[in-house]
């Protein structure tokens, strides 16, 4: 037996319900002031009591200016990437923009399809922090005429406006770091070299071990894109006749996997091996040992994200602009001075 059709409540059942003009009740649920205390709770209690939900889409083609902003991650396990959309909402709402979010769980062909439909919803600009490969992102926004911001996995060379944090240089200070602790065998836990800012990290590792003498020592291992393929590669580097007395890793989801197989290799963090986190979360400095990290500047970046979008939602941007923010080192309890035995024997 089918369910009989249900017509949608109406902005005039919402008035008609709490006994107000068309007018006042638009006024009510679009957020515009002048309308009494007594009368706004009516309102908001009849398009409660029928089920009415406001077609934002249709208020802004009827204002002729769109309020909503497209932002697509690459992926939601990844705490840097929660960070930033926490931040870009903050800003969007202080002015008067709603975001709409979704992910593409690391998938080019995913993410094309979340890009148009996010498009489909009548944004005024897009935010993306891409997947491997940007072009096919980039001609999606253009071909709407939308404006556009990339984020993180970007360089200067990308023909779009751009907002990154300077791997080079804080990879550079990690591994430094590690080399004054003594430390020769220090293996470099990559994603994928595919991506633009871990190819930076890793290159900028591999300069550092080089401007050291150390560039037998050099090891840049790709793991994937997931903490489960991370702790598999992983486990087999800590495997090996010989072990690395440091692991530095390029990103949140590349330590989950690594500690996860460091537990599971029966070594003491930083006893056995050394552990240096590229990217920063709040359980790093919780749960003992605290994790030496590299920390982006999630705030700064998120507000030079939405202010440049600000600048290109209200045609003051012309050329494009290119970003980058320095990244904090910040030494905590996991990475020591190498032990007499451990550098010898592994």
């Amino acid at each position: 037996m089918s369910m009989p059709d249900r017509t949608p409540p109406t902005l005039r059942d919402v008035a008609i319900t709490a006994k107000v003009s068309v007018g006042t009740a638009s006024k009510v649920l679009s957020g515009a002031s002048g309308v009494s205390a007594e009368r706004a709770r009516r309102v908001w209690d009849a398009a409660r009591l029928i089920g009415y939900r406001r077609n934002e889409i249709a208020a802004d083609l009827r204002r002729g200016r769109p309020t909503s902003i497209g932002l697509v991650l690459p992926d939601l396990t990844n705490q840097f990437f929660v960070d930033i959309a926490r931040a870009l909402e903050n800003h969007a709402l202080q002015h008067g923009y709603q975001l709409i979010l979704a992910h593409a769980n690391e998938n080019p062909e995913r993410e094309t399809e979340r890009i148009r439909f996010v498009m489909s919803r009548q944004v005024a600009g897009m935010i993306i922090i891409p997947c491997r490969g940007y072009q096919h992102a980039i001609a999606e926004a253009r071909e709407c005429n939308v404006p556009l911001v990339m984020a993180d996995r970007v360089d200067d060379t990308f023909p779009a406006n751009t907002v990154t944090t300077n791997s080079r240089s804080a990879s550079t200070d990690g591994t430094a770091h590690l080399i004054a602790l003594g430390h020769q065998r220090i293996a470099f836990l990559v994603n994928t070299l595919e991506l633009v800012n871990s190819r930076e990290r890793a290159e900028a590792y591999m300069d550092a071990m080089r401007d050291a003498h150390l560039a037998r020592h050099i090891a840049v291992i790709e793991c994937g894109m997931t903490a489960m393929q991370s702790h598999a590669t992983t486990l087999k580097v800590l495997s090996g006749s010989t072990r690395p007395t440091a692991l530095f890793t390029g990103c949140n989801v590349t330590t989950l996997g690594a500690l996860r197989a460091i537990r599971d290799a029966d070594l003491q963090i930083p006893l056995d091996v050394s552990l240096l986190s590229f990217d920063d979360a709040p359980w790093m400095s919780v749960l003992r040992p605290y994790l030496t990290s590299i920390s982006q500047p999630v705030e700064a970046i998120g507000h030079a994200i939405w202010q440049l979008m600000l600048k290109l939602l209200n045609g003051e941007q012309d050329e494009f602009v290119h970003l980058r923010f320095k990244a904090e080192l910040l030494v905590r309890e996991s990475t020591t001075y190498v032990s007499a035995e451990t550098a010898v024997t592994g």
